[in-house]
């Protein structure tokens, strides 16, 4: 610590310390360091124990955090005395050899020949080795006092031990604002501690040290290279906690590892990543808010807004009535409106708006320590730092903030004629400008009101249906979630989510696909017929669960929840039947049965029993007509498998357990 050529804020704390551990004699009284949670003590004094093992000084280091009895702390002591002992190996030689170096103090304090030791004060019982009574090289350090389940009095009774009785040096570390709501801490401190030190917050030499001790050059090169960003974050945060800084040291590391290595090298985008990081973490480490809240910021953030801008509109036109008077809302703000102002508005506009990779990306990180490597590829590849001719002009306009007047309006005319002329099919992209258009309307940058835009944009799903161009596959399982999704799409956030037009438009494509679907399902109970006929394995994938996980693709499950046979023709199904090899039909009509074996199958497969009664009615009839025949025979066992599929789907019906 020594070494910096620039001094830190605690160096008087340090020179003191020198002076104090380098007395040849003993001192008589202990040290107290002391400071709020989280300002660095702990740092600070395992750096000066560094220091003093380089210097040969001995000394031994015990936190009290959770303490309960004097044992603990002896057994602390035993575990840095005797390490070797103290292993799992060779735990049975270790308690031996520990219980002869205990329990060999006994000390009268009054003459009376009683142990005061069980009376007032514990007396340790500790034969300390010899080395330790060498005053002149002998320190022990006792940490988060005020975090110890020991009664205080008792504690510093012993503590007081080996200050006064065996001429050791004590070095405290506490959050003293704690101990001082305890008289009899206050009774015993005068006796006890000589010298009392603030330990101020070093965020220049705790930043310096965390990033010496990462795992990677190049992580370390970078964050060096940005202390400073890292210092004016943390000042504006008004935030002094050393823990949350080496957590998010840590969990940076973690999230540059997965950046693709073009990500890394645009030096500005791990920057931006970093200074998000910070205001989250700290923001949650402070209790401003939960990870599950992060992705409902930018909502909060624009209520906020209107409510201030609702104010002023109000304040402007009734400017000599009184705040009273206007019923304006005066209480306190809260937690996530005073964060807001602690924020610069340019620095907002990347943490709410358009942080990369998203809101939720980070919600899932902070909420669950999940780090979506795809997610963060494609949002880092997709964002600002990478614009270029061959990224899509619609994708460029997203990051219109980094845009000039000039190439803003070029690009949103250009956009606006690809939207008008249906260029695009992808319904994600589709959002993401909807959303765009909105969102610039309603800030005023678009002509275009948001009416006339949400017409429009239902306007372009039905085109898009009519056209056939829309995916109305029902078994697709990206499409629906992409539709529901309202957080984003090929790693952007879409932009004007918060507005009731985006949500009425999202709404509206979810309902017109899933209409549209329906209208199609004679159409595609035809197809289905047709893959029964002519591929029984890929018949009985599409119209079953999925019983074998990892062996069969879950995609191909279309119809496995879908009633789709209550669409097709009897006659037609019937018809196909029939044109089977028996072994096929027997096969065909034993998927139809497997497909109601689950009992927590979607309820809407009930619909279908309906269907399968006249099936079988219409296959008892042809087997009556057959009667006395192979093929009325035939019929007849493939009826026992129609059967059982319409038992077991009666037992759904009614909630039966299906056996």
């Amino acid at each position: 610590m020594s070494g910096n050529e620039t001094r830190s804020v605690n160096s008087h704390i340090e020179d003191y310390l020198d002076y104090y551990c380098g007395l040849s004699h003993s001192p008589g009284f202990a040290v107290l360091l002391k400071g709020e949670w989280g300002c660095g003590k702990t740092w600070f004094i395992n750096k000066y124990l560094e220091k003093l093992k380089q210097e040969q000084k001995k000394s031994l280091y015990v936190s009290l955090y959770g303490m309960t009895s004097f044992s603990d702390i002896e057994d602390a002591f035993f575990q840095q005395l005797h390490p070797v002992l103290s292993s799992k190996g060779m735990a049975i030689t270790g308690k031996i050899l520990k219980g002869l170096l205990k329990g060999t103090l006994k000390i009268d304090l009054d003459g009376d020949k009683n142990d005061d030791g069980s009376v007032t004060v514990a007396i340790p019982e500790i034969n300390l080795p010899d080395y330790l009574k060498n005053t002149d090289k002998s320190i022990l350090i006792f940490d988060d006092l005020e975090r110890c389940q020991i009664d205080i009095g008792n504690l510093l009774g012993y503590i007081n031990y080996f200050v006064e009785h065996q001429g050791l040096k004590v070095i405290l570390v506490a959050n003293e604002e704690k101990l001082l709501k305890d008289d009899k801490y206050k009774d015993i401190k005068e006796k006890l501690i000589g010298k009392t030190f603030d330990v101020c917050f070093d965020l220049d030499g705790a930043l310096k040290d965390f990033i010496e001790e990462t795992n990677n050059q190049e992580i370390e090169n970078f964050l060096s290279d940005n202390i400073k960003l890292i210092e004016e974050l943390y000042e504006k945060a008004e935030y002094t906690n050393l823990r949350c800084l080496k957590q998010i040291i840590l969990d940076f590391e973690r999230i540059f590892q997965e950046l693709p290595e073009k990500a890394r090298n645009k030096s500005e985008l791990p920057q931006e990543i970093l200074q998000i990081l910070i205001a989250f973490s700290i923001e949650i480490k402070r209790g401003t808010m939960l990870p599950q809240e992060i992705s409902n910021l930018e909502n909060e953030y624009v209520s906020k807004l209107t409510k201030q801008a609702n104010f002023d509109e109000t304040a402007g036109m009734q400017s000599e009535i009184s705040s009273h008077s206007l019923n304006i809302d005066t209480q306190e703000p809260n937690n996530l409106q005073k964060m807001f102002d602690r924020y610069n508005e340019g620095f907002l506009n990347f943490l709410i708006y358009q942080p990369l990779p998203n809101l939720l990306w980070w919600q899932t990180f902070f909420d669950k320590g999940i780090i979506n490597s795809l997610e963060l590829e494609e949002s880092t590849l997709n964002s600002k730092y990478f614009q270029d001719e061959d990224m899509p002009k619609w994708m460029r306009l997203c990051h219109f903030l980094d845009l000039s007047d000039q190439e803003f309006d070029n690009l949103l005319k250009e956009v606006e004629l690809q939207y008008t002329n249906r260029e695009f099919k992808d319904i994600g992209v589709i959002k993401h400008i909807t959303g765009l258009f909105l969102y610039l309307s309603n800030i005023g940058l678009f002509s275009k009101n948001k009416q006339d835009l949400l017409k429009e944009s239902k306007l372009y799903i039905d085109d898009l249906i009519a056209a056939k161009k829309l995916d109305l596959n029902p078994g697709s399982h990206t499409i629906p979630h992409l539709i529901e999704d309202m957080n984003g799409y090929k790693g952007l956030g879409f932009i004007g989510k918060e507005l009731i037009e985006f949500r009425e438009f999202c709404s509206y494509t979810i309902t017109t696909r899933q209409s549209a679907i329906e209208k199609s399902y004679p159409e595609l109970g035809i197809e289905l017929l047709e893959i029964m006929q002519n591929d029984l394995l890929q018949f009985y994938r599409m119209i079953c669960l999925n019983d074998f996980p990892g062996k069969i693709d879950n995609s191909y499950q279309v119809y496995s929840e879908i009633p789709i046979f209550k669409y097709i023709e009897i006659n037609d199904f019937m018809e196909k039947l029939l044109s089977m090899s028996f072994g096929n039909q027997k096969k065909c009509l034993s998927g139809l049965r497997k497909r109601y074996r689950f009992t927590n199958i979607n309820k809407k497969l009930i619909e279908e029993l309906d269907w399968l009664k006249n099936t079988q009615n219409l296959l008892l009839d042809k087997a009556d007509r057959s009667k006395g025949k192979l093929s009325g025979y035939k019929l007849q066992i493939l009826n026992e498998e129609l059967n059982q599929a319409i038992v077991r789907l009666e037992l759904l019906s009614t909630d039966q357990e299906v056996i």
